[in-house]
């Protein structure tokens, strides 16, 4: 088993981070050693129920916890207001109180929710994080946000609110469809680019192999790594008032354009890996790119991933006919403005990138014009 702690300045104690085959069986065990007890509510939607909740509620009732399991309908349109109001009554209804515990058991949108409901239901009541797809594992779960989209947008309700734990058993990815390794798989690119050049060139040194889930022992490196990334970085700036943080954001800024403008039917990894390309197409432009060859690397990397390079040819596939101007106008309600101005993650080379807000509209427009691929 490999441990991580992450530190918070409001705790005295660090976040648990254990990674482990197996641990979904044995995770009851591991919510004792942890010291955390009283009734459990499970929380997970109807596909991951189906392959994973009576493991993991067998594992906790044999420990001796009393379970409570809600299933949610799977997808991005569960992570509401209205939603997180039903388990607020589920919740009261089945007499869970202060004293109870949730537990997020799935991708980004339950745990999101999950958390979020935790954090909020009686003030805040204890909360247990089990992600189960990549992008849960290496982003979603990993420094206390948590939220729900409104119409105007994506997560633009939310509270930090960390787990007291979180379990990460990389056999849950047994189960996961290609299309959402793939879209994890956009999350540890970012994660290389961001902070670890050594992963880096792991992926550059040959990213078909990457395509499919690797062995167990590449795994456990690969996860182990791309979450330290962001383990390093939350420490820097746990509320994301200090801008460091904000350097997790690197394709995000156009990732999200993408998703909105697409009535968000597209997945999330992709938006990011299509962002990824535009922003890296912007720090060209800006001048900010000490290494040239970065773009093509980076467009050899994502395609031998299977994910889309050029915006506007990817997003035609979902029958979505858009321009430069619709994706500018889209990120008018993204929660990075500062001043009312945006701001840009942009890449100096691996390992370095900054924030930029100084970003003239029309460098924006160009980049988008170079990476829309129609």
């Amino acid at each position: 088993m490999i441990t991580l702690h992450l530190h918070f300045p409001e705790r005295t104690h660090a976040l648990p981070i254990l990674l482990a085959p197996g641990l979904l069986d044995r995770c009851g065990v591991a919510l004792q050693e942890a010291g955390l007890e009283g009734p459990v509510a499970l929380v997970s939607d109807t596909t991951v129920a189906a392959h994973y909740g009576a493991r993991v509620r067998r594992s906790l009732e044999e420990a001796g916890f009393s379970v409570l399991e809600i299933h949610l309908p799977p997808g991005e349109g569960t992570k509401t207001l209205d939603m997180a109001a039903v388990l607020y009554r589920r919740l009261a209804q089945d007499g869970i109180g202060r004293d109870g515990l949730l537990i997020g058991l799935g991708g980004g949108v339950v745990l999101d929710l999950a958390g979020f409901v935790a954090a909020t239901y009686m003030r805040g009541i204890a909360f247990v994080s089990i992600p189960t797809t990549l992008l849960a594992m290496v982003d979603a779960s990993i420094g206390g946000k948590t939220g729900v989209d409104l119409p105007e947008g994506k997560n633009l309700v939310g509270a930090f609110y960390p787990p007291r734990l979180l379990l990460i058993d990389p056999i849950a990815l047994h189960t996961l469809p290609a299309a959402e390794w793939r879209n994890g798989m956009a999350e540890v690119v970012k994660a290389a680019l961001i902070g670890d050049p050594t992963l880096w060139q792991k992926l550059r040194g040959d990213p078909a192999r990457w395509a499919a889930m690797p062995d167990m022992e590449t795994l456990m490196d690969l996860l182990t790594r791309a979450i330290a990334v962001k383990i390093r970085i939350v420490e820097q700036d746990p509320l994301e008032t200090q801008g460091e943080r904000e350097v997790l954001n690197l394709g995000h800024t156009f990732g999200h354009a993408f998703e909105r403008v697409s009535g968000y039917r597209v997945p999330h990894g992709e938006a990011v890996a299509a962002g990824m390309m535009a922003a890296t197409a912007l720090s060209a432009r800006q001048g900010c790119l000490e290494e040239p060859r970065l773009f093509q690397d980076l467009e050899e990397v994502l395609q031998g991933l299977g994910l889309p390079t050029r915006w506007r040819a990817w997003l035609a596939r979902y029958d979505i006919d858009t321009s430069p101007e619709d994706i500018i106008a889209a990120m008018d309600t993204d929660k990075k403005r500062r001043g009312g101005r945006l701001r840009f993650v942009l890449i100096h080379r691996p390992g370095v990138v900054r924030v930029h807000s100084d970003v003239p509209d029309e460098a924006v427009r160009q980049a988008l014009e170079e990476t829309a691929g129609l």
